[in-house]
């Protein structure tokens, strides 16, 4: 399999020879352009100097130019026409035969040049000026192909040639110079990138094998991360993916490990009363009547163990599929006071009761089971003689419901863990073992399907429990 950080050099390694290569061609084709046109200017001052002196040649002798014959193109005339222009010259007559030739230098000059016709002899029959470059042997020759006329009759070709290998050797050892600092600075920059992918895609790559990890049901250590970048921000959003899966898990390990102390109680006790009864010779009424209370008891402990863990399933698959509309909250608190106002005047307790807004948007059916919970245990563990106070009201189009009540000490350090499932406070003066512990952790659930927060304040006997709603 290939791997990001293989693919990644096999696609910088093909950028980078398609590179090189684009950039020889062009570099050639530059080269090639510049030396043309470098032997074209060359030829060009060459061409106009060796007319000068043919004219000069003619005018000292008295020659027209009208009258000129083949055989007057002596090696005479042809050394003065090239003694000033560094160049080689040779006369052909229109077949292609030497007449005769200029040297400037004939110690240094290979005559062999003059054997061969130029590649564009045939076309100065056309009356045209034709420049040819030509590699011989790895000598580089500029041939200019000049038609002479005498009265509009062709007499020959005068051929002017120059040996351009050291200009052109030269700007060859510029092109090879030039090519390898550029392959190199080229070499350098895709290694610094193929460096700084691999950085990228090495935390990728550790991030690939956690996952796997992951995927296997176990929680790997943190991944050190140091990077800022979109990668960094990947890391760290694992990181803490991983620390919320290892958290839920074990939450849910510990939650079905209750849920079956839950249950295992209340089944052990129902069982051991059913066995005692079950005797053939039982015959104590007062116990069988304490014993059927407490299967009584024991049984409905049980159903509302079991109807609060329908509850929490059943939230779990709402939590994403709530179904709001405008819910009338003072309407529902007003009814579940009203509900327990029998439990409010045995306690004697004052209820006081702040409305300032009367309706939210939410889900009726958990909004009513969030307040319902609320409201039953501030009552439920009020002291008698004492205020509960329930306030609605809004704060930057949030809904703000609390209930205030003095009564039983929920020590400061459950303040947290009071909203976790089967927590119940077991302290001198504070007891809720009739509870199942699940009742704040279905508001919590309520709340946070309702994208709000719950929170609670702790001042000595005083209790306030705060749900942050949004309004609309």
């Amino acid at each position: 399999m290939l791997t990001i950080r293989k693919k990644y050099g096999i696609l910088l390694g093909f950028i980078f020879v398609l590179s090189v290569i684009s950039l020889n061609l062009i570099m050639d084709k530059f080269f090639d352009k510049s030396f043309k046109d470098l032997v074209a200017q060359d030829m060009k001052e060459i061409y106009n100097i060796s007319f000068k002196n043919l004219d000069d040649y003619l005018a000292l002798n008295s020659i027209e130019k009208d009258s000129l014959k083949e055989e007057d193109f002596d090696s005479k005339i042809m050394k003065f026409i090239v003694e000033r222009v560094n160049a080689q010259g040779v006369f052909y007559d229109i077949e292609g035969e030497v007449i005769s030739t200029g040297l400037t230098n004939s110690s240094v000059v290979d005559l062999n040049i003059f054997k061969d016709l130029p590649l564009s002899f045939y076309e100065t029959k056309n009356n045209k000026t034709m420049l040819d470059i030509e590699n011989k042997n790895g000598t580089i020759l500029g041939k200019l192909s000049i038609p002479i006329y005498s009265s509009n009759n062709p007499l020959g070709v005068l051929v002017l040639i120059k040996d351009y290998t050291s200009d052109y050797l030269r700007d060859l050892n510029i092109k090879k110079l030039l090519n390898i600092i550029v392959t190199s600075l080229f070499s350098l920059i895709f290694l610094a990138i193929y460096i700084f992918s691999s950085g990228i895609t090495k935390p990728i790559i550790v991030l690939k094998n956690k996952l796997l990890e992951v995927s296997k049901g176990s929680y790997p250590e943190k991944i050190n991360n140091t990077s800022k970048d979109e990668v960094g921000i990947l890391v760290n959003s694992f990181n803490e993916m991983t620390e919320k899966l290892k958290a839920k898990d074990q939450q849910e390990k510990n939650f079905y490990r209750n849920i079956t102390h839950e249950l295992k109680t209340p089944l052990t006790n129902i069982s051991g009363y059913a066995q005692i009864l079950n005797e053939d010779d039982f015959n104590d009424v007062d116990f069988k009547r304490n014993a059927l209370n407490r299967i009584i008891s024991e049984s409905n402990r049980m159903h509302d163990l079991v109807m609060s863990l329908l509850n929490i399933s059943k939230q779990s698959s709402d939590l994403e599929e709530y179904s709001f509309e405008m819910v009338k909250i003072k309407n529902i608190v007003q009814e579940l006071i009203e509900i327990r106002n029998p439990i409010i005047q045995n306690k004697s307790l004052n209820i006081i009761t702040k409305f300032e807004i009367e309706e939210i948007t939410g889900n009726k059916q958990y909004l009513k089971m969030l307040f319902n919970n609320l409201i039953d245990n501030g009552i439920k563990y009020s002291y008698e003689n004492t205020t509960v106070e329930i306030q609605i009201k809004e704060v930057d189009r949030i809904c703000e419901f609390s209930i205030t009540t003095t009564g039983k000490t929920i020590p400061i350090e459950f303040k947290e863990k009071i909203f976790e499932p089967f927590v119940r406070v077991e302290e001198k003066g504070f007891s809720s073992k009739e509870s199942s512990g699940l009742g704040l952790y279905i508001c919590k659930n309520i709340v946070i399907g309702h994208k709000g927060e719950i929170t609670l304040d702790l001042n000595k006997d005083k209790s306030k429990f705060i749900v942050k709603l949004p309004k609309d």
